[in-house]
């Protein structure tokens, strides 16, 4: 049996740890209350996380960028990725929430487009998945305060708190079911 990274693997392995990544934050909302929500509720604002999820981001963007910038410039484009991280970080509020509305866009577009490549079952299910992970990731770019607004809703009320984790939690099972799937090949 070979132990070689495939492209294959690594489309399981990024499944399994973004399932894994919406376990938690599962956890996380369903373990938000209005006692805690002073704490949680700065998590969309965070300048530090937002340049950490925010630099990655950008690097990923680079290499979409180049079959659209002429050949002269691509020495540009990671010095342009590094300063646009620090411009953000030191200009942008809500920069956590910016940051992962981006990552959300580019994972969707990776999972949907790497699905087809490797045949992923029950593919209109998953295809819906990616849709609105990226959707809410545009969303989040276009109005990031409606994550705080999120957070507050699911401290106040039952109702968000038990829908957004069932919601993640749909994620998360069904990611980790694809990546297992995936890795075993078939």
């Amino acid at each position: 049996m070979s132990t070689m990274l495939t492209n294959e693997k690594l489309f399981a392995a990024s499944l399994i740890l973004s399932g894994i990544f919406f376990l938690m934050a599962s956890i996380w909302t369903y373990r938000t209350t209005a006692k805690n929500i002073s704490s949680h509720e700065k998590l969309p604002r965070q300048r530090i996380l937002g340049a950490v999820l925010a630099g990655p981001g950008l690097f990923w963007c680079v290499f979409h960028a180049k079959p659209l910038v002429p050949v002269s410039m691509h020495s540009y484009l990671i010095p342009t990725a590094v300063i646009c991280t620090w411009i953000g970080y030191m200009l942008l509020d809500f920069l956590f929430s910016r940051a992962f509305g981006g990552m959300l866009i580019l994972f969707a577009h990776y999972f949907l487009h790497d699905s087809f490549e490797f045949k992923t079952p029950a593919k209109p299910y998953f295809s819906l998945l990616c849709f609105v992970m990226g959707t809410f990731g545009i969303v989040l770019c276009g109005k990031p305060h409606l994550l705080r607004d999120m957070i507050r809703a699911v401290s106040n009320s039952e109702k968000w708190k038990y829908s957004m984790t069932a919601i993640l939690t749909l994620y998360a099972i069904s990611y980790i079911t694809y990546g297992l799937i995936h890795m075993a090949g078939k």
